[in-house]
């Protein structure tokens, strides 16, 4: 179950300013500290962002078939990923499956004309565009070097544009030492 934001004090200095939760507070405060580090240390190359999460559903659709149309629900399970879910959803709960630190770098890329993500320097990669070739595939590949091996990369079951290319595609990153393929 969700948490909820814990709400300020109707009569507080914070509610009076706009800020309606404590967590609005917090966002706000590391703002203002990381614009007056940049004031004060303007060539500073330190990473001041921060993420905000909201827990939610799993991004997969839940297995309840009605067994009176058993058919429909087969072929509405093709896609098993929910509608409303964007590829930054689906990396952060591979992340959470995995039990990953939520805050390891995390950078975009391009994969063969793929948008793909790497996380902890290549340790993870995880694309889920739709029709993944193998020349995709063996891009993700060339990504592991000695010093920064490729450990783990997952891919959304619906990547592929059939189970031969699919199996094809598990069977290429072994053969480059990726051992840990997942398909969600």
């Amino acid at each position: 179950m969700a948490q909820i934001p814990e709400p300020t004090p109707e009569n507080s200095e914070a509610r009076k300013a706009g800020y309606a939760t404590i967590a609005e507070i917090g966002k706000e405060r590391i703002r203002r500290a990381a614009k007056k580090i940049k004031e004060d240390y303007p060539d500073t190359q330190a990473d001041l962002g921060f993420k905000v999460l909201k827990l939610d559903t799993s991004n997969i659709k839940k297995w309840n078939p009605n067994l009176d149309n058993l058919e429909t629900d087969l072929l509405d399970a093709v896609d098993n990923i929910l509608p409303d879910r964007t590829p930054e959803d689906l990396l952060y709960e591979v992340l959470i499956k995995y039990g990953l630190p939520l805050t390891l770098p995390i950078e975009k890329i391009q994969v063969a004309n793929h948008q793909a993500w790497s996380v902890a320097h290549n340790s993870l990669v995880a694309c889920f565009d739709e029709h993944i070739t193998l020349d995709t595939v063996q891009a993700i590949a060339n990504l592991s070097t000695p010093e920064n091996p490729v450990l783990r990369v997952v891919f959304r079951d619906t990547s592929f544009t059939d189970d031969i290319t699919k199996t094809n595609a598990i069977q290429r990153l072994k053969q480059t030492g990726i051992e840990d393929v997942l398909s969600i």
